[in-house]
Order: C-alpha cells, then structure tokens, then sequence
C-alpha cells in the first residue's frame, strides 16, 4: 500500500504544507488509519478508499494525529495531485466525496481548486477570549461590525481574528492551554489571525493558524480557514474601520488577486472574486493559497492551490 508525502500551497519560495496521502486498496479500518495518521504526526493524513473510488467521484478521509476531521484543505489538494500525477483524475472536473458532503474539485492548468462546504456560522467569542489565550492586547484586535470575534466553518470550525498589523501578526503568541481550553468549551479546531497588511505586494492577506486542541501548534498553510476568512471578509468584517498603516478598501467583486493570478496564467474559472493569500511565512515555509468566491443564492468557496511530491513510501498492513 502506497503512501505520497505531499507538500500542498506551495508558492514561488518554495514552502507548502506536508500532508500524507494513502491510497487505501485493501480497506484500513479506523483505527488503522487513526494509526498511521498518529505515526506519520503531520497535521492531516488523507485516506483515498480505491474500493469505493472511480473516476469522476473519490471517497477520501481525513486525520489529524488525534482525530478524524470532515474536510482538510491542503490534504485534499494533496489528493487530487496525487490522482492526477497517477493517472487516476482525468479532464478538469471531479466530485469529493467526504463528511463534510460531495463537493466539486476543479483542475486549471497545475492548479487544483477544492469547493469548500457551505460556510457556516457558528457562533461568537469576545475580545476577552481572544486575549486570554493570546498575547493580543485590546487594541490589536480588530472585532466584526457587532464587536464580536466570528467563529466560521467551512468544514472546519475556527475563530477568525483580525488585527491591526503585519508586525502584530508576526509577534504574537499562544498561551497553548488557554486556547485548547477555549477550543474545547466552543467546540472548534483552533484559531485563525489573519492581516490585511501582507508581506508580498499581491497579497490580499497575511495569516496565521493555530489548533493545538487537535494536535497542530502553527499550521503553515490552509484550506477550510482561509475560506472561513473570506466569507468573513465579506459577510461580517467592520470595512468602516480606518487604519493608517495600509490600505483597508477592499473592492468587490474583484480584488488585487485577479491581476496576480493572470501574471500568473491562472484565470478565476468561476469568473468571481478570487484573492491570495500568504500563510506560513514566519514559519519558514511561505504558502500561497488561491481562494475563488462565487456569489448567488449562496455562496460558494473554492480553495486552490500548487503541489509538489516530497517522497513515496511502502505501507505495510
């Protein structure tokens, strides 16, 4: 049984986020896959079950080292990189078959978009929160339009924290225990802090991500909260707030990431918004994540993204 360690929203520097692929031909029980994803200890291993998979429709797990989650965004990625280097996703077009429901994925060229679920939004946490489990002070924070901090999910929950700078993004810290402590009383994965300041010029955003309730302190790059972040973005950010430092317009419904991407060669299929964003900088794996909206009666988030094959290995169960 093969085993790919991928890294996934790799960007120009290189960077991305290792994820493991297993392709699953013999039937792994849970607790195996619960196993080999504790052994492997990256932040999400995805188990593709060739049993109940053809082409156009892959039923796929995930795992973090301490549980199974719904959808993972960099392991999916990771995936359909993977069938599509063997052979397996064929055309442009397949269907991702999860717990978090059948979702579309789309192939652009070397780019893979994963849709993302329904977004969705939780609840509410405070400011108070926010400073007891981070080294956030009151006026780094930047509430939504109701003075809340909105906890979002698009297949995963996470509290999406906005602050105030680059350099307040990059200095921060966790109080580890105090987060899996307020993680657990939510009910949610972890953490997401993003800046609009950003380090690269065609940036849209400059983020962190942290889930050390499922096993994962910093996570270099994302799928589910980055799309929690711009349906924030769009549905509940305070776009009124002024700030000195930089630029706060965003202009919809497009957004500096359209002209990047076409410097790019990667044209938004879904002919809708679409931003970058850069994760994992101050881990020293610089990510670039894509992620396209499209507006209608709901709507609908796509995250995409580059891979590249770190190492292929023999599973032997």
């Amino acid at each position: 049984m093969k085993q790919y360690i991928i890294s996934s929203f790799i960007s120009k520097l290189g960077g991305g986020n290792k994820a493991a692929v297993v392709f699953d031909d013999r039937g792994l029980s849970e607790k195996e896959m619960k196993t080999i994803a504790k052994k492997n200890n990256l932040s999400e291993t995805a188990f593709i079950s060739m049993k109940e998979s053809s082409f156009p429709n892959f039923t796929i797990r995930y795992f973090t080292p301490e549980e199974e989650v719904d959808i993972c965004g960099h392991a999916a990625l990771a995936s359909f990189y993977v069938l599509e280097q063997l052979g397996y996703f064929r055309g442009d077009k397949a269907y991702h078959l999860t717990k978090a429901g059948r979702l579309t994925v789309l192939k652009q060229e070397d780019v893979f978009l994963i849709q993302m679920k329904d977004p969705e939004v939780i609840g509410f946490a405070d400011k108070d929160d926010i400073k007891r489990m981070t080294s956030l002070k009151e006026e780094d924070i930047i509430a939504n339009m109701d003075g809340n901090i909105s906890i979002i999910s698009t297949g995963l929950k996470d509290a999406i924290i906005e602050v105030d700078s680059l350099r307040t993004l990059k200095n921060m810290s966790i109080n580890k225990e105090e987060m899996i402590s307020f993680c657990k009383r939510k009910d949610i994965v972890g953490a997401h802090v993003f800046s609009r300041e950003t380090i690269e010029d065609d940036s849209d955003f400059s983020c962190r991500n942290f889930a050390p309730a499922v096993g994962i302190d910093e996570e270099s790059a994302t799928g589910t909260s980055n799309a929690s972040l711009i349906y924030y973005v769009k549905a509940f950010a305070n776009l009124e707030e002024e700030r000195s430092s930089f630029n706060t317009e965003l202009s919809f419904p497009k957004s500096s990431m359209d002209s990047a991407n076409t410097q790019q060669g990667i044209n938004p299929p879904l002919n809708e918004v679409s931003f970058k964003i850069e994760q994992g900088y101050f881990m020293d794996s610089p990510s670039n994540i894509f992620v396209y909206v499209q507006d209608g009666e709901k709507m609908q988030i796509f995250v995409g993204g580059r891979a590249e094959t770190l190492e292929c290995q023999e599973l032997s169960y």
